[in-house]
């Protein structure tokens, strides 16, 4: 059997014609890479071509992993994307991807990091792990963003510093930079973080390097939390919270602000009956 790195060679060909429409749509280079990543595993436990498989065996297949919700309604998107062009180009005349079920998933509560750890975080943070913790709890930017942080991208108007932020898809947005980090970030001339032989680190390097400044339970995503749940406190704009994100929706935004305990003992001190 193929492992998950090597798909099996009736679909190496088709993968990479698939491959490339992702590009050519513009997604980014981590999304396409992930996509790849998926497909080729899932076609390692496929005992059949692509041209060959059935709605039944992506099913089997799918309900005997151990995979989380999230992780589960990932992979059913990578299925749907590349069976939907299989279709679409010719190379088969049916998609049996069609008719797989919806992933219901389940919404998480905002996990904010506590600001009294991402202080004591700070305290043991040396260079550039300082300005990917801070990057991440005072902008809001998520991994893949710091990852992609470059000296270029530094603007000013009137108020003061702002970041062009390289978000999913490509989509930019403007983040307001404390005076320091834009100071530092143009130090850098050029990526803030540079690879090893070219370009930018990964955006898993950022996150393992906030994973182990952080207390267990706690990782790169709560600091985004964090962010979004104290501009909304100051603020009280959930349009403001979204556009400093990058959401495309509200409606995402309000799974990343977490609503301080004593708001809701507030809001339900009157209603009792005396």
């Amino acid at each position: 059997m193929a492992t998950k790195t090597s798909a099996p060679p009736a679909w190496r060909n088709l993968m990479e014609e698939w491959r490339e429409t992702l590009i050519a749509a513009g997604l980014s280079t981590e999304t396409v890479k992930c996509r790849q990543y998926k497909l080729t595993h899932i076609a390692s436990l496929l005992d059949a071509s692509p041209n060959d498989v059935t709605t039944e065996q992506i099913i089997h297949t799918c309900a005997m992993q151990d995979w989380r919700p999230e992780t589960r309604k990932a992979y059913r998107a990578t299925i749907v994307s590349f069976f939907r062009w299989l279709q679409s180009s010719g190379h088969r005349a049916d998609d049996p991807s069609a008719k797989l079920p919806s992933i219901r998933k389940p919404q998480p509560h905002p996990h904010p990091c506590p600001d009294v750890s991402i202080s004591r975080a700070l305290r043991s943070a040396r260079g550039i792990d300082a300005i990917m913790l801070r990057l991440a709890a005072e902008c809001g930017l998520r991994r893949g963003e710091i990852a992609r942080v470059k000296s270029d991208d530094l603007v000013r108007d009137a108020r003061g510093w702002m970041l062009i932020v390289r978000g999913k898809g490509d989509k930019q947005r403007l983040v307001p930079l404390p005076d320091d980090l834009a100071d530092s970030i143009a130090a850098a001339h050029g990526w803030l973080l540079p690879g090893r032989w070219s370009g930018h680190v990964e955006e898993s390097y950022v996150g393992k390097h906030l994973s182990r400044l952080l207390p267990n339970g706690y990782g790169a995503h709560s600091l985004r939390h964090r962010f979004a749940t104290t501009v909304y406190a100051d603020t009280s704009d959930l349009l403001v919270v979204s556009r400093l994100l990058g959401h495309a929706s509200t409606e995402t935004t309000e799974r990343y602000v977490a609503m301080p305990d004593g708001r809701l003992h507030d809001a339900v001190a009157g209603v009792a009956i005396h």
